[in-house]
C-alpha cells in the first residue's frame, strides 16, 4: 500500500492516496474497529542481547543487555524499537481502555484508523458528532479527537482535537490558532502507571467540546471581518512571499506563483467563495491550500500536519488576516 500507510479504514470517504477499506457505516466497538484497521496484532516487549564470544564447539554465545529491550510486533516479530527497559508499552488491546474511556462521553464515533511506517505508528480519528454551523457559511464544522500511538518512539499516545470544515475537510485548533495552551491534547507517556490517568482522557473530549465552543467564537468573529478584493491580494501575496531579489531563481518564481494562483482559486471555488470576501474564509482558504494542495511526502506527513501535530503556518494566516484588516 503507498503513501507509508500499512492497512486502515475510513467511513464514507475514500483516502487521497486511494486504498485502504471504505465503510458505510462507523464501527461500534473497539474490537470492530481494530480488526478492520489492521491493529489485530500487538507490539511486545523482548530481550535484547549481544555477542560475548563462542564456546568450544565453535557456537556463539549471547547474553541479554541489561537496561534495554525490543519492541516488536506480535504477528512477524519485527523489530520497531530498541528501548531502555524502564518503557511500557500501551499495547492495541490496552489502547482499547484508554479509547473507550474517551468514548464513554456521548456522541463519539470512529472515523479512521490505521498502521503507519510498518506499524511504528499507528492511529484512529473520532468523530464528535456535534456540527457547528455558522452564518453566511452553508457548511458545517464536525470536531474530532486525532488519537496516535507511537511504538518505541518519542511521543507516547496523544489525544488532539481539531475542527474539520466538512466540504474542505480543514483541520484547526483554536488554541493553536490563537497560540494558547488548553487540555484538549494529552499525552499518555509510555512509563508504568500510565492506565492511573484514564480519568483525564475523559476530561480531554469535555476539554476538546470546549474548545470547539472557543473555535465557534472565534470563527463568528472572522466572519464579521470584511475583506476587500485588495486585501484578499495582500493576504495572498503575504502569505505566499516571494524572497528577496538576488536570492530568487526562476524555478522558485515559478513555485511561489502557482501556490499564489491555487490560493486564489480556492478563494473562488464553490467551497470558499460564499465566505471569501471574510476573514475567516481567508483562513479556511489558508487551511484548504496547507492540508490538500501543498504537497506531502507521505501519508504520515499529512496525518501529522493536518491531525495530529500543530501547524504553525495555520497561526500565520490568522496572525495574517488581523493585521491586514487594518489596512
Amino acid at each position: 500500500m503507498p503513501a507509508n500507510v500499512e492497512s486502515m479504514f475510513s467511513v464514507r470517504e475514500m483516502p487521497w492516496h486511494r486504498e485502504g477499506l471504505v465503510l458505510d457505516q462507523h464501527p461500534k466497538t473497539w474490537d470492530e474497529a481494530r480488526q478492520l484497521a489492521g491493529l489485530t496484532w500487538d507490539p511486545i516487549t523482548e530481550a535484547v542481547y549481544e555477542l560475548r564470544g563462542v564456546d568450544e564447539a565453535g557456537q556463539p554465545i549471547y547474553a541479554p543487555i541489561e537496561g534495554w529491550q525490543r519492541i516488536a510486533r506480535s504477528d512477524t516479530s519485527d523489530t520497531l524499537w530498541i528501548n531502555r527497559d524502564s518503557y511500557a508499552v500501551i499495547d492495541h488491546g490496552e489502547m482499547g481502555a484508554l479509547v473507550e474511556a474517551v468514548l464513554a462521553q456521548p456522541n463519539v464515533r470512529w472515523e479512521t484508523a490505521g498502521v503507519l511506517d510498518q506499524g511504528r505508528s499507528v492511529w484512529c480519528l473520532a468523530l464528535l458528532d456535534e456540527p457547528i454551523e455558522l452564518p453566511g457559511d452553508d457548511t458545517v464544522t464536525l470536531p474530532y479527537l486525532g488519537i496516535t500511538n507511537r511504538h518505541g518512539q518519542p511521543g507516547g499516545c496523544t489525544l488532539r482535537a481539531t475542527a474539520v470544515r466538512i466540504v474542505c475537510g480543514n483541520t484547526f485548533r483554536a488554541a493553536e490558532l490563537e497560540g494558547e495552551r488548553t487540555g484538549t491534547t494529552f499525552s499518555f507517556v509510555h512509563k508504568r502507571g500510565w492506565k492511573n490517568r484514564l480519568e483525564e482522557a475523559r476530561e480531554a473530549v469535555t476539554g476538546a467540546r470546549a474548545e470547539m465552543r472557543a473555535y465557534e467564537q472565534l470563527a463568528r468573529e472572522l466572519l464579521t471581518l470584511p475583506i476587500s478584493t485588495r486585501q484578499r491580494e495582500l493576504f495572498i501575496t503575504e502569505f505566499v512571499p516571494m524572497p528577496p531579489a538576488g536570492l530568487v531563481t526562476d524555478r522558485v518564481v515559478t513555485n511561489v506563483e502557482e501556490a499564489r494562483k491555487a490560493l486564489r482559486d480556492i478563494l473562488a471555488s464553490p467551497t470558499t467563495a460564499p465566505i471569501a470576501h471574510t476573514g475567516y474564509g481567508l483562513v479556511q482558504a489558508a487551511g484548504e491550500y496547507l492540508d490538500h494542495v501543498r504537497r506531502s511526502r507521505s501519508w504520515e506527513t499529512k496525518l501529522n500536519r493536518t491531525l495530529i501535530r500543530p501547524e504553525p503556518l495555520k497561526a500565520q494566516a490568522l496572525k495574517l488576516v488581523r493585521e491586514i484588516v487594518q489596512v
